[in-house]
């Protein structure tokens, strides 16, 4: 009886096994397969790669596409190993993000494939088990605070400029512009203004009374003034006579004058023959000696190469003077305007002084550092280029139409020469200064005068440096930039420039002074 029992028991228990096995495998069957990848197999490096875990979905534009296999530590970055389905393209150009589904929910992979066509044949496609190089992260904890490290130096620069702008504010308002404020107070409080402008107020009722009184005058006085036009009439009569016995009586001088003239004829003669007994030498006095003198032809040619070297030495003295321009030059591959005033002063005939400042959107000399980098052996070299003038100081020498100099050459030292040709029209030049590299800077110029202040320039700049590109780096984040590479080396210029000599500074000032005076 009881094994019966037990017997019931048993079978009993291995029907509702059965019955189990068999539901959950229907359960089984109804539940979709998460992972859907089967053998193509990726990676990514992430630097940030919070809330991503084994098994979150590898999707493209919303369809999931494979699974997160594996995320290790692979220096300073996160590596997501992945797998995708079979027959996924990706091109070498497609690129990977990490994304949220909510604010407090887990991340996904999105792949976003390059726009290249790969039909034609021209892009690779990437293969199982190469990575995805390029990676585009949003926006994260990590990547905000290395923006806010990156921007915060920035940041203490511009407070430093402006603090020391202010200071610099405070000073000129406490010191120049306070003491100016007060001699302007002195001068208006001593009279300067109201004195003038009394004095106007003044004239004016006196001009406004004489007007009244000359309009009261006028009121009545037409028929004195016909009387007056009477008279005038009478008195041009009375002019025309005289001028009439006027012309009688300068006929009569003439006649006079001619009289007398004909006295002096004899006077005349003797004269004449005075002066032919000197050319000839007809006597033995001194007259003899003085028309040897007349007519010695050496004397007359000594008198004439005289003559002739003071002219050519008057000539050389005025033949370059001071003067004052302004040039602009234009790069043929660095796309870069330079700016420059110039001034050219002469102390005298044979010494002069150049100063010339420069403007260009390089700014002024790069500040150059080697700092640490960090894990490793080598340095990082940092130049910082600030928006500053470039000075130009120079005293030279002038042998005839040749001139030398030296001194300050863009705010570095150097040396240079100028040849003047065809009465200055045409001025070729050469500089050699400092340079940031090893080999120093050459620049060869030509200038040529197409009107007489006009001129136009051209030449080569840095001409012993083999020409390059040097890009520069702006980081993941997208921010404005004006260079994304900067020209150095070799480079060809043109440009223009006006030059004002002594004559045509004066003539401006007379004119332009005479307008002033005119104006005012």
């Amino acid at each position: 009886m009881s094994r019966m029992r037990w017997l019931s028991r048993l079978v009993t228990l291995g029907v509702v096994v059965a019955l189990l096995a068999a539901f959950t495998l229907w359960i089984r069957t109804r539940i979709p397969n998460l992972n859907v990848g089967e053998g193509f197999e990726t990676y990514a490096k992430l630097r940030d790669g919070s809330r991503l875990q084994v098994g979150s979905p590898v999707v493209i534009a919303g369809v999931r596409i494979g699974d997160v296999t594996r995320i290790s530590i692979e220096g300073r970055f996160a590596r997501v190993d992945m797998r995708l389905k079979d027959g996924v393209e990706l091109p070498v150009d497609s690129f990977v993000t990490r994304r949220a589904d909510s604010l407090f929910g887990d991340s996904y992979v999105e792949i976003i494939p390059g726009t290249a066509d790969t039909g034609a044949g021209n892009t690779r496609l990437l293969r199982s088990g190469e990575p995805i190089p390029h990676v585009q992260e949003g926006a994260s904890t990590d990547s905000v605070l290395r923006g806010m490290e990156t921007a915060l130096p920035k940041i203490d620069n511009a407070l430093d400029g402006i603090h020391g702008f202010i200071i610099n504010s405070r000073q000129w308002v406490q010191g120049p512009m306070n003491s100016r404020l007060g001699s302007a107070s002195d001068w208006l409080g001593e009279g300067h203004i109201e004195s003038p402008l009394s004095t106007t107020e003044r004239a004016l009722e006196r001009i406004e009374g004489a007007t009244a009184r000359a309009a009261g005058a006028l009121a009545g006085t037409a028929p004195e003034v016909i009387r007056s036009l009477a008279r005038a009439n009478e008195a041009a009569l009375a002019a025309r006579r005289g001028l009439t016995d006027s012309q009688v009586r300068l006929i009569q001088v003439m006649r006079d004058a001619r009289e007398g003239l004909d006295a002096v004829d004899p006077a005349v003669a003797q004269m004449a023959e005075l002066i032919t007994a000197i050319d000839r030498g007809e006597t033995d006095d001194w007259r003899g000696t003085l028309g040897r003198l007349v007519n010695d032809p050496g004397l007359h040619e000594q008198l004439e190469d005289a003559t002739i070297a003071a002219e050519e030495a008057v000539h050389g003295f005025n033949r370059f003077k001071s003067w004052l321009g302004a040039r602009v030059e234009l790069g043929a591959y660095s796309r870069a305007f330079r700016f420059y005033a110039t001034a050219e002063l002469r102390g005298r005939n044979d010494k002069f002084y150049l100063v010339e400042l420069e403007k260009s959107s390089l700014g002024g000399v790069p500040d150059d550092a080697l700092s640490d980098a960090a894990g490793t052996t080598g340095y990082t070299r940092t130049q910082q280029i600030r928006d500053q003038l470039r000075f130009t100081a120079q005293f030279g020498k002038q042998f005839r139409f040749l001139q030398i100099r030296g001194g300050l050459k863009d705010s570095t030292f150097g040396f240079g020469g100028d040849a003047l040709l065809a009465d200055g029209r045409l001025r070729l030049s050469a500089d050699l200064f400092g340079s940031f590299q090893r080999t120093p800077r050459l620049k060869l110029a030509a200038a040529f005068a197409v009107l007489r202040s006009i001129f136009v320039v051209a030449g080569i700049d840095d001409a012993l440096n083999s020409p390059g590109y040097l890009p520069i780096a702006t980081g993941n984040a997208p921010v404005p930039v004006d260079f994304r590479e900067v020209r150095y080396g070799r480079d060809y210029f043109i440009g223009a420039a006006l030059h004002f000599n002594d004559a045509d500074l004066s003539t401006l000032l007379r004119v332009y002074g005479a307008l002033l005076v005119g104006l005012l």
